[in-house]
């Protein structure tokens, strides 16, 4: 009996831990599931909301879109060109950047500059290219095929590096310089008349500074000539050459730390710093974008530039040789003025009288009487005369 009961005692036990085990196990496995399925609902609670904030974020996104490019639109005789990159962007779907002029290929401070911005605005479908011919000068640009070939990749945005530093190496006048670069805008206009054309200062070349021409010009002098004749249009420049020097002014800098061993072209750290300062013009810099596209409103008409550049006259210096003039002697008579001889009567001065110490009663003699003066003076002589004699006879 004993025996019995203890055999129970074991059985009961085992059943307890059993049901024991099995209760635990099911309450386990019930509250994963519980936990498994708040776990779905939670997330279907989050993607819900996200899905929400999403349409909100996407309707908030397209209205303040909406609003920036009404504001573009009205202000776009003064706006940055990064703003207009986003207009063209929105309404085509894309945007072509063309690099031109004199700009190395695949430049890296350009293709920098367009990564950041790309970076930082919705302008996933950028593609940028590079038409480089730096070593050849506006004349060339002209009687080439270079616009043809660029004018071909259908650009929305072009940056065209003016060809200024050979120019000057070519020794072609300033007029005829900035007139060149002009006439390649005019055509490149005429070929692309919804482009947006931007001039670009070439970078600064220590070694090109005060190397002079034979008309004592160096490539300064070109580069500034036609930013000075710009500010009389509305073609947008970025004076690239000058920020780069304010630049160094403001950081104590010397240019050579910039330059290759060559003084030549921008070294590493050259080009990082110009692919700033263009990055800071595509973003800050207000510029006229009315010669781009036009999605709505009426395009301003466009009159090219080059004929309206005032060409100076040089002033014609005449020489004159001096003209030898022979005088032939005039002769003149000699005139002859007669003068009439002045008669004057003569004085009578009567001969003096020695007085007569043996008359004393007649000292002088009185006033002489004309009428018998020469009879006295005679007699006078006649007895002066005798005395003397007497005198010697004695």
């Amino acid at each position: 009996m004993k025996k019995r009961e203890i055999v129970l005692v074991s059985i009961m036990g085992i059943l307890t831990i059993a049901i024991v085990l099995f209760g635990y196990k099911y309450a386990a496995a019930k509250k994963e599931a519980l936990l498994s399925e708040g776990e779905k609902q939670t997330e279907t609670v989050a993607e819900t909301a996200s899905s929400q904030e999403s349409v909100v974020a996407e309707s908030d996104t397209s209205e303040a879109y909406a609003q920036f490019l009404a504001a573009f639109a009205e202000n776009r005789n003064s706006a940055p060109v990064i703003d207009y990159l986003q207009y063209v962007h929105h309404h085509t779907k894309e945007v072509n950047v063309v690099f031109f002029g004199d700009v190395a290929a695949d430049a890296a401070w350009a293709k920098s500059a367009i990564a950041g911005i790309q970076t930082d605005f919705p302008l996933e479908n950028l593609s940028t290219s590079f038409f480089s011919y730096p070593s050849d000068s506006s004349s060339v640009y002209l009687s080439s095929q270079y616009v043809q070939e660029m004018v071909a990749s259908n650009p929305d945005v072009i940056f065209y590096t003016i060809p200024t530093k050979t120019d000057q190496v070519v020794d072609i006048s300033l007029v005829d310089s900035t007139q060149n670069i002009y006439k390649i805008y005019d055509e490149i206009r005429a070929a692309l008349p919804d482009t947006l054309i931007v001039l670009v200062t070439p970078p600064p070349a220590e070694s090109k500074m005060a190397d002079w021409n034979s008309r004592s010009l160096d490539y300064r002098n070109y580069t500034n000539n036609l930013v000075e004749e710009n500010a009389a249009f509305t073609v947008p420049l970025y004076d690239l050459h000058a920020d780069f020097l304010a630049e160094l002014t403001n950081r104590s800098e010397t240019l050579a730390n910039y330059m290759d061993a060559a003084g030549l072209e921008l070294n590493e750290t050259g080009q990082q710093l110009y692919g700033e300062l263009f990055a800071n013009s595509l973003r800050t810099k207000m510029v006229d974008t009315t010669a781009g596209l036009y999605v709505e409103g009426e395009k301003p008409a466009y009159t090219p530039i080059a004929p309206s550049l005032v060409v100076p006259v040089a002033p014609v210096t005449v020489t004159e040789e001096p003209v030898t003039v022979i005088e032939e002697p005039v002769y003149e008579e000699p005139t002859y003025e007669y003068v009439a001889p002045t008669y004057e009567d003569p004085v009578y001065v009567p001969p003096y009288v020695a007085p007569n110490p043996t008359n004393p009663t007649n000292p002088l003699p009185s006033e002489p009487d004309n009428s018998n003066s020469s009879e006295n003076a005679y007699e006078t002589g006649g007895n002066a005369n005798q005395e003397t004699e007497g005198g010697l006879a004695e």
